[in-house]
Formats: structure tokens, C-alpha cells, sequence
């Protein structure tokens, strides 16, 4: 039983990986720019998966933004509660996970540190560019792109509009849409004419 942190450990190695070890990348080897199999995907694949999940979960938002509000009565406590559990997670995945996986990606694997330099200083720039600090910029870049959405979604899900209620017209006759009525399960329905066997029109009591 002893070994057996390093059982989990191995057991972790074999969890099995969606994303191919290998892609074709043109990219500067030896000084020379050429194509050849890059690495990366396996390297960043919880920036991959983290950013794959937010797209999905801003195409669902955004549909389900675009659709109008059954009734203008305040949400149930279920689907606060589960709008809440969905924007958390959307929250988490912008603001916490994508910049994070950025960074360990691009001081890892892509070895953008401060011994490297993206820019030297020159006529136009006085001052030199290490490569990581245009890691730290991609990923302040991403918190304000996540922000603008954030805004974005949340105001123009303020502004949902509300569906209209639905009327049933008598066949064979136009009516002009009726107002929502009241009094009971079937109230928002208008009453059909009742007719006898010989086509006269029948009169009952209230």
C-alpha cells in the first residue's frame, strides 16, 4: 500500500487525451521557416477544452437570449437557480481558467520568459519587449474581451422581450387579436358558437 499514491499517479498518465499528439505546423525551425509536427495541442489542451466549452456556452446564451420570455412573471427559484450554476461557470471559464491555461502555456511550453525578446528597442520604440510580457498582454487582452461580452449579455438579457399570448380564431371568420382574459385554466380561450344538427345557431344558459 505503500506505492500506491504512485498507483494513482501512473492510473492519471492513462487517461485518455481527444486531441491528436501531432498537427502540421508552419513554423521557424533551425532559423528556417518550414512545415513541420507540432506538439501544441496536447501541451495546451486544457486552454483548448476551456475555450472550446466557452464558445458553446456563449452560442447557447446567446440563442436562448434571442428568444422571447414565456410570461413576464419573475423566474421560478429552479431556473434562477440553474442561470446562476450556468453563468458561474461561464464567469470561471473567462475570467479564471482561459487566462490561467494562457499563461501556464506560454511560460511552459512556448518558453516566452524574460531572457527572450519579442521587440528590441529601436527609432520607433524605445524600449525592449520580452516575450513575456506580451504573454501578460494576451491575457489582460482576454479579461477585457470577456468583460465587454459579460456586459454585452447581461444588458440584452434585461431587455427580453415577452412573448405574445397566443389567440385561437373561429374557422372561416377573421378576428382582430383578442386581449388575455381572465377566470380560470380556460379563460384565455374565446368561446366557440354552438350550432344545432340543421346549421341554426343553439342559445344556452351561463
Amino acid at each position: 500500500m505503500r506505492n500506491a499514491p504512485h498507483l494513482l499517479d501512473m492510473l492519471a498518465l492513462q487517461v485518455p487525451n481527444l486531441l491528436p499528439k501531432t498537427v502540421p505546423w508552419f513554423g521557424k525551425i533551425h532559423g528556417h521557416w518550414e512545415w513541420h509536427d507540432s506538439t501544441f495541442p496536447r501541451r495546451a489542451g486544457r486552454l483548448i477544452w476551456a475555450s472550446v466549452f466557452f464558445v458553446v456556452g456563449l452560442i447557447i446564451a446567446f440563442v436562448w437570449m434571442k428568444r422571447p420570455k414565456k410570461s413576464a412573471e419573475p423566474a421560478t427559484w429552479a431556473a434562477t437557480t440553474v442561470g446562476a450554476m450556468f453563468v458561474w461557470i461561464m464567469l470561471t471559464l473567462g475570467y479564471g481558467v482561459i487566462p490561467s491555461e494562457w499563461i501556464v502555456f506560454g511560460n511552459s511550453y512556448l518558453n516566452f520568459d524574460s531572457a527572450s525578446f519579442l521587440l528590441h528597442k529601436n527609432s520607433i520604440v524605445p524600449f525592449d519587449i520580452t516575450r513575456d510580457k506580451f504573454v501578460d498582454a494576451v491575457a489582460g487582452g482576454i479579461y477585457i474581451v470577456v468583460l465587454v461580452i459579460n456586459v454585452y449579455f447581461f444588458a440584452q438579457w434585461q431587455k427580453r422581450k415577452v412573448r405574445e399570448p397566443a389567440t385561437e380564431a373561429v374557422e372561416g371568420e377573421e378576428t382582430p387579436a383578442q386581449p388575455p382574459t381572465t377566470g380560470g385554466v380556460f379563460g384565455r380561450f374565446r368561446r366557440e358558437k354552438r350550432v344545432s344538427a340543421y346549421g341554426r345557431p343553439v342559445t344556452t344558459s351561463e
